[in-house]
């Protein structure tokens, strides 16, 4: 998909973007309360009116976010480079807090976050690197939403250039120096940006990458097998073959992120619940949600880290396995409910449930929930019970 130069993109696009996301914002209010209306005969789970609430919130985010970024680009010369970025992230850390706090009230998005026990972080939080899984609905909305308010950390996203087309996406994550690139193989120096970028990265800051490239489907897994065997890629396509909810992780943006020198850690990050619901009718059937969205990391220091290509592709492959059990290991154990010591598989570390109370907004409860902020600054927390948001 072609997107357009950047001019046509603020000077065009985004102007005409304002007033029809307004609109329709007011038409999917109007749309709701059809909902409404025809519940009691043909929809008593009241999805249309949910999912017509979440359409016009985020068409509204959209249209406050579009307004108030061209404002602080007006007084960008007032604020100063500093100032200007702490204002972005305060937008995008309200828009989100926003987004997600209505999916719990309107489709009953809850989380359930398992960590690692609590542990030493070096000095000055340096940066890490965060690698997680791409499947279901929202799932990176959410990712970034518990780095920059629960964890604190400043996220620095790869992600695929056709989100340009999203306003607010557009606006916000480029002027915090997000990489978008092309996930068809077809761009010469992604790996060369990534570590770029990898190689600017400062205290409290984190660089996230989807190594999968492109949101998980059974369909995707399907074609993606089918062209490796037709490239002669046998390897691969057997790795492929081997994992049943992950797609096999693409090692060039993670070596250049690792051969930067200034990643301290890394995060790999798991989730399962809602991945499954792979097209808008099956987003649509599962309104309100039954079943939370799970999240699960592994934290890795980089002195745990090979120190050779090979070794860390190798390193990489294996932790992705290991998401790819996790994964069926929890479905197993919603599938048998009776069965509550379904072992979930993990590296030698273990781990602990966590949770944070959620105040209004999204936003955690101050305590343990600020995770790498202030002057000791750790990773994971005790067990509290299961968060809900």
């Amino acid at each position: 998909m072609v997107v357009p130069p950047w001019a046509v993109r603020r000077f065009v696009i985004d102007p005409v973007f304002v007033p029809v996301a307004a609109v329709g914002s007011v038409l999917a209010v109007g749309a709701a309360g059809l909902g409404l209306l025809v519940a009691p005969v043909l929809d008593r789970r009241l999805r249309l009116t949910r999912a017509a609430l979440m359409v016009a919130l985020y068409l509204a985010a959209q249209t406050c976010v579009i307004v108030i970024a061209f404002a602080l680009w007006l007084v960008r010369p007032v604020l100063g480079r500093h100032r200007y970025e702490r204002a972005h992230l305060t937008v995008l850390r309200g828009a989100l807090a926003v987004l997600v706090g209505a999916a719990h009230r309107l489709v009953r998005l809850e989380l359930d976050i398992l960590e690692p026990p609590r542990g030493p972080v070096p000095d000055g939080s340096p940066p890490v690197l965060v690698l997680s899984r791409h499947a279901g609905p929202g799932d990176s909305f959410v990712l970034v939403h518990l780095l920059l308010s629960r964890y604190r950390l400043v996220p620095r996203v790869v992600l695929v250039h056709t989100l340009r087309l999203d306003p607010a996406i557009d606006i916000l994550l480029s002027r915090l120096g997000a990489c978008f690139l092309r996930n068809d193989g077809s761009q010469d120096d992604a790996a060369e940006r990534i570590g770029a970028l990898a190689g600017r990265l400062g205290t409290a800051e984190a660089l996230v990458i989807f190594p999968e490239g492109a949101n998980f489907t059974p369909g995707r897994r399907r074609r993606l097998i089918a062209r490796l065997r037709a490239r002669g890629q046998w390897e691969r396509a057997a790795v492929a073959e081997d994992f049943d909810a992950v797609l096999p992780p693409r090692p060039a943006g993670v070596l250049a992120a690792l051969t930067a020198g200034t990643i301290a850690a890394t995060m790999i990050v798991a989730h399962v619940g809602l991945d499954e619901l792979a097209a808008p009718a099956d987003v649509w059937r599962a309104i309100p949600f039954r079943a939370p969205l799970a999240l699960r990391w592994w934290w890795v220091p980089a002195a745990e880290i090979p120190e050779s290509a090979t070794a860390r592709t190798a390193w990489l492959t294996m932790h992705w396995a290991v998401v790819n059990a996790w994964i069926s290991a929890r479905r197993a154990a919603v599938a048998s409910p009776a069965d509550p010591a379904t072992p979930a598989p993990s590296p030698p570390t273990a781990s602990t449930s966590l949770s944070v109370p959620v105040g209004p907004g999204g936003h955690p409860e101050q305590g343990d929930g600020e995770l790498m902020d202030g002057a000791e600054r750790t990773v994971g927390g005790p067990s509290m019970g299961t968060e809900r948001i």
